[in-house]
């Protein structure tokens, strides 16, 4: 008897702690879509060494994740972070994240929502396309010049995506706002100026 007026006891209270719960919906993710970029492993970085020449290459295409939101078009806006960071081989050589050395500074700074300073350098309306940025015309844009760009500088590339039904997708999680290639979505990509010898690799 006792057993069965303690199972009836837990029942109810069961019923009424599960009771108390809120049943609201869970929402579904509202249709949007991102830019992804490929960056041509050649042309990865401005040469601090050769700025006048030097090149940054990627492949550009909007993706939609399936919930038909075609792109129209994606918009690059640019700014420059000049952290004149000074970075070690402790920095550069540290490969998975036990006692290693981090810069005072950020090469790229989250979150990457667009600030006034930030200037529109083109607007891709042919997509998937490769687009080629030189130091020169990033400089400019940036409202800097070649002369004043030093080893460690970075050109932050952000992109705003437009689709065909008129919508302008300019904020994005910042999850997928890091350093890593080949992600499913971008928000933006960093333009080092580097050498490569010191070009600095994100851990893994």
């Amino acid at each position: 008897m006792k057993r069965t007026i303690l199972y009836l006891f837990s029942l109810l209270t069961w019923l009424y702690l599960d009771a108390c719960q809120t049943k609201d919906p869970v929402l579904p993710a509202a249709n949007g879509a991102v830019a992804v970029a490929k960056v041509n492993t050649d042309k990865a970085y401005f040469d601090v060494n050769n700025l006048a020449n030097a090149e940054f290459e990627f492949e550009l295409r909007g993706e939609d994740f399936g919930r038909n939101v075609p792109v129209k078009a994606i918009e690059l806006w640019v700014g420059l972070n000049a952290p004149r960071v000074t970075l070690t081989s402790s920095m550069t050589a540290c490969g998975n994240g036990v006692g290693c050395l981090y810069p005072g500074a950020a090469l790229a700074p989250l979150p990457s929502r667009l600030v006034a300073s930030d200037k529109l350098l083109r607007t891709v309306t042919t997509l998937p396309s490769v687009v080629n940025i030189k130091a020169s015309e990033m400089a400019t844009v940036a409202g800097s010049s070649l002369s004043a760009l030093r080893l460690n500088d970075t050109f932050l590339v952000k992109f705003v995506v437009q689709t065909q039904d008129g919508r302008r997708f300019d904020a994005f999680h910042d999850g997928i706002c890091d350093e890593t290639r080949g992600q499913v979505g971008d928000c933006r990509l960093v333009i080092r100026v580097d050498n490569k010898k010191a070009l600095y690799q994100p851990l893994k």
